[in-house]
């Protein structure tokens, strides 16, 4: 089990029906002792937080070495606990619902994902049986299947009145375990017979955002100074996610010329597919975004707008820092390092407006809604400041290697792009300047990107460079279109604004949320290192490379913080975090 890939029956049936039906995990024992930490308790959810004494069983339970074997499989190194156990049906109130998934809308924070051999199930629910459930029984039932849908589900299956007879319920034995995603519908219905006991934990990949912590520190996110300068749409667009307060995001409804904010948590996405007047995309931008990925908005600055900024920089120039050398290896991008001036947002007085105009300013928050959703959330805003000689940057992401956190997709009339980033241009830029440079249509790759056009030593004719203008802004899909800049040889230095965006769905900068005690509060006392790996928060992946990671050897749960050659959040460890006693 430990080296072994799961079988391609296994593969074929997660793949097709969406989950999977592990008999005989637990034994007698096991069983026995889960059975009667639950009803001393008397706790229906939350187990893994009870007092010592009742809760080691579901900690163990939390991190079974052949439930680890299978989520790493499913799901991807550093998976991570979402919620807090519970026991099906425990709620009245859930009881009858109509059932919840399906792919149509896509969500890419429980959405099902395969390309090239690699499978990302970003989200799964994990049943153990700890009593048995008989056919026709009631209790856990689900659509097979609608991982991979593309049509809205009829309001009828969901509820139950006409399902078509495509709603299932399995038929378990005390022991088993079901590994279902939760992009598959799914719901409780009313039990026909004795209510079976189904403990149930859900866990999602490293980067995904869908539900809170519940201890003190995310209970609220910390507010930046310049709050009172901003208005209530602004304070909407630089939320920090994965607290109380932020979950779900809120949102702002745009228009292409205003931006108010809407009702928090619903999803405003304007799709191309739907004749939607209200909507406000131009088709030809839609188009052109979906086949380069990336767009360029001309004059979105005016000249007034454009004389407050680069008046700004002037008088900030001794702020510049200058950066690492970005070439690599390449030859035709040598060059020195590149210079920087961060923290735009807050400069004093009209120096700051001048860029904190720039946050949910309408026509460019509109376009980030139509190109990922609403509830996006920006970074800060970077100047880069290259002078002549300062070295380009190798092109990096690509449409392969799929990293959904970071990703492109496009389904049923909208795009859901990941992340996303801006650059707001303070200075005309052509190609005998330098600058930023992409490969067209690389968001569709199904290869890996090639080193030299990577270089652009070899660019193959794919390389483009993008002219642009004072007050242009460029939008590129940073997690998967590749991009880079040319060496800077124009004789003005360089002046582009780069903010980054990040979907309503993934966290790809850490944050207080991803430390387990700050998540979860005091129910995490006393955890393990591996117990304490999964009860992380949304954090930035990095593919295989994530850390903490969970190996299972010789039957035995290892912790890893090796890390790769990769990009980790300032917040991610790089050792054991468990106290000692």
């Amino acid at each position: 089990m430990d080296r072994q890939p799961m079988t391609n029956e296994e593969n074929y049936h997660f793949d097709i029906a969406g989950f999977l039906h592990i008999p005989g995990v637990l034994n007698s024992g096991e069983l026995q002792r889960l059975n009667d930490a639950v009803e001393t308790s008397g706790a229906s959810s939350e187990f893994v937080g009870l007092p010592e004494g009742q809760r080691e069983p579901f900690r163990e339970l939390l991190v079974h070495p052949q439930l680890v074997w299978y989520l790493n499989q499913l799901v991807g190194p550093g998976f991570k606990l979402d919620r807090l156990p519970e026991i099906l049906g425990s709620d009245p109130a859930m009881i009858d619902q109509p059932l919840v998934g399906g792919n149509e809308p896509l969500n890419p924070g429980t959405a099902y994902f395969y390309k090239n051999g690699r499978r990302y199930c970003q989200a799964v629910r994990v049943i153990w049986a700890l009593s048995d459930v008989e056919e026709n029984a009631g209790g856990f039932v689900f659509v097979p299947h609608t991982h991979r849908g593309n049509v809205d589900i009829p309001e009828d299956i969901l509820t139950g009145v006409d399902d078509l007879g495509l709603t299932r319920q399995v038929t378990m034995r005390a022991g088993d375990l079901l590994i279902i995603g939760l992009s598959v519908a799914q719901g409780v219905r009313e039990w026909t017979h004795e209510a079976s006991r189904l403990l149930s934990f859900e866990y999602t990949g490293r980067g995904v955002l869908r539900s809170p912590g519940t201890g003190e520190a995310v209970e609220t996110y910390e507010r930046p100074d310049f709050l009172e300068e901003l208005s209530d749409v602004q304070i909407a667009s630089i939320h920090r996610p994965d607290y109380r307060d932020s979950t779900p995001p809120p949102t702002i409804v745009t228009d292409g010329e205003t931006a108010t904010v809407g009702v928090r948590g619903d999803l405003f996405h304007p799709s191309i597919y739907v004749k939607n007047p209200d909507a406000n995309i131009d088709e030809k931008e839609f188009f052109f975004w979906d086949l380069c990925g990336y767009l360029v908005v001309r004059n979105v600055m005016d000249e007034a707008w454009l004389a407050e900024a680069n008046e700004a920089m002037d008088l900030h120039e001794d702020q510049i820092e200058i950066g690492s050398n970005t070439a690599g290896k390449s030859k035709t991008l040598a060059g020195s390092g590149r210079p920087e001036l961060r923290g735009l947002f807050k400069l004093p007085g009209k120096h700051g407006e001048a860029f904190r105009k720039m946050i949910a300013h309408p026509p460019i928050e509109h376009r980030i809604n139509w190109m990922g959703g609403s509830g996006a959330w920006l970074s800060g805003a970077t100047a880069i400041c290259s002078v002549e000689g300062t070295s380009g940057h190798t092109l990096h992401t690509n449409g392969e290697p799929l990293n959904p956190s970071r990703q492109w997709f496009y389904q049923n009339g909208r795009s859901y792009c990941q992340a996303i980033t801006c650059t707001w241009q303070l200075r005309d830029v052509t190609e005998d300047d330098g600058g930023f440079a992409c490969v067209p249509g690389s968001n569709h790759a199904n290869y890996p990107l090639p080193r030299d056009v990577s270089y652009c030593d070899e660019p193959m004719g794919l390389v483009k460079h993008i002219d642009m203008k004072a007050g242009d802004v460029l939008f590129f899909a940073d997690g998967s279109n590749a991009h880079g800049t040319y060496a800077w040889k124009g004789p003005l230095s360089r002046r582009g604004v780069l903010i980054k965006y990040s979907s309503r769905r993934f966290n790809r900068g850490g944050g207080a949320p991803s430390h387990p005690e700050n998540r979860w509060g005091n129910a995490v006392e006393g955890m393990t290192d591996a117990q304490l790996a999964v009860m992380r928060g949304a954090d930035r992946d990095v593919f295989g490379n994530n850390v903490p990671r969970l190996d299972v050897e010789n039957g035995r749960i290892n912790v890893s913080y090796e890390r790769g050659g990769s990009l980790y959040s300032t917040d991610t460890p790089d050792g054991p975090v468990a106290k000692k006693p």
